[in-house]
Order: C-alpha cells, then sequence, then structure tokens
C-alpha cells in the first residue's frame, strides 16, 4: 500500500471532518488498487530477516531447508509451500 496522509488545513470541526473523510478515501482507494501482491523470488537469504516476514527462496542459490518455495520468518524459515 502507497499512502501517505496530505496536511490538513482544518480551521473548524467541519473542515477537520471533510478532510478525514477524504484521508479515509484515499486510503480505501490506496488498499483497492494493491489488492494483488507479488513476491519476488529471492537468491540469498535477507540480510536482517523479521518475524512474519513472508518470502520465495530460489531453492537452489538460497535454500532454506526445503528447495525452491514459499517460506515464513519465525526466529527459523518455515516452509509454506
Amino acid at each position: 500500500m502507497s499512502y501517505s496522509p496530505l496536511p490538513s488545513s482544518a480551521t473548524t470541526v467541519s473542515d477537520l471532518r471533510d478532510w478525514a473523510n477524504r484521508e479515509v478515501q484515499r486510503i480505501s482507494t490506496a488498499l483497492i488498487s494493491n489488492a494483488q501482491i507479488t513476491i519476488p523470488v529471492l537468491t540469498a537469504e535477507p540480510s536482517k530477516p523479521q518475524v512474519g516476514q513472508v518470502v520465495i527462496a530460489d531453492g537452489t542459490n538460497w535454500n532454506p531447508g526445503s528447495g525452491r518455495g514459499l517460506y515464513y520468518y519465525d526466529s527459523v524459515w518455515i516452509h509454506i509451500a
């Protein structure tokens, strides 16, 4: 999702409400436009893996244990599929 809030120049509660409504619409649009996710195939382990990170290993240059496939990190790489 690519979203950065626009600054508010609201001076009244009504202006603030209008700004918040526009921002919610922008967030919704950003979520809908990014409904598909492409995970790149990695040829090396990430240098600083984070708990919950999901990757696809190529299985040749980088094999976390079960060959090519989808893995998530939870102190070790766990094969998903």
